[in-house]
């Protein structure tokens, strides 16, 4: 690799198996490049095989600032980086299927670091091998590539081993009777969470996540970016209250000041593990804000 976390660092990848799960087709990586990268790849690679359509994020710095559907790769990306334009800016794209012509003229025009697809179409790589005075990082994905079951980290002389998160998120982690299309925005806002640094709070509309607030101690801070995110991608379109948004918290609402702050941005639909000590407090709250509440049972932490 070009070098660790910080260009002091000296830093090199290897594969743990007999294969990698991408190939660099242009350019040359770092070490966050490689987080965003691999985070990425399987947030949309998730969402495509659940939802069957093309799946794009925007990572910056191993948290999606964007993450929707759409009907190609191109249009999938387009409103992915919409949701944050400021913090996509020189963002790591992550897509679910094989880069065209029309995305890659879209990203020869936005400010980008690199890029990961399961394929290019023939003169692609080239448009955007030219990017970033020929250093725009192309990678490859291999689509049918299988992760160990476990996951290793090391760190300050500890080895630490875990199961790998692979716990399927499904439409009956939700209530019942959802509308389909807040059905649709919260499961997948619970993938987008399970690919988010914790705490980390999403608001989606539409099959698009318009606001993540990633990485907070506070999960009421997480809610209120979010909201904030949310608010700002309603204000370029409309000068009208923004209602209809669901939203999805990696963990328990501890306190109904969370459900304050949601309602403030037009939400009407929420998920989240529950099984905290003031969970009626939050149910309670839900049903006086007309939200609806499903409580999954499932915490999806990411550090």
């Amino acid at each position: 690799m070009r070098y660790g976390m910080n260009p002091h660092q000296a830093a090199s990848m290897t594969a743990v198996g007999s294969a990698a799960p991408f190939t660099v087709v242009a350019g040359s990586p770092s070490y966050v490049n490689v987080l965003d990268a691999l985070t990425g790849w399987q947030l949309v690679r998730e969402v495509a095989l659940v939802f069957g359509a093309p799946a794009a994020a925007s990572y910056k710095h191993v948290s999606p600032a964007g993450a929707a559907l759409g009907t190609s790769v191109a249009d999938a990306y387009r409103r992915a980086r919409d949701a944050d334009p400021k913090s996509s800016y020189g963002d790591f794209v992550a897509v679910s299927h094989p880069v065209d012509a029309e995305l890659a003229a879209v990203l020869k025009g936005v400010v980008s670091d690199g890029i990961i697809a399961p394929g290019y179409a023939p003169g692609v790589v080239e448009v955007l091998a030219a990017k970033k005075r020929g250093t725009y990082l192309v990678l490859e994905a291999d689509p049918v590539f299988e992760p160990p079951r476990e996951e290793v980290r090391e760190l300050y002389g500890l080895r630490l081993t875990q199961e790998r998160d692979s716990l399927p998120l499904t439409r009956d982690l939700l209530s019942p009777d959802l509308p389909d299309s807040a059905a649709r925005d919260l499961l997948l806002g619970l993938i987008v969470v399970r690919y988010t640094q914790s705490n980390t709070v999403a608001l989606l509309k539409d099959g698009m996540a318009i606001g993540i607030g990633a990485g907070q101690q506070s999960r009421v801070d997480c809610t209120r970016l979010a909201g904030q995110k949310a608010a700002g991608w309603w204000s370029r379109r409309s000068t009208t209250r923004l209602t209809g948004v669901s939203m999805v918290s990696d963990g328990a609402l501890p306190f109904p000041d969370n459900v304050e702050e949601a309602a403030r941005f037009g939400v009407t639909h929420i998920a989240e593990p529950a099984g905290s000590i003031r969970s009626d407090q939050v149910a309670a709250a839900c049903t006086t804000h007309g939200i609806t509440w499903s409580p999954t049972n499932v915490r999806l932490f990411r550090h």
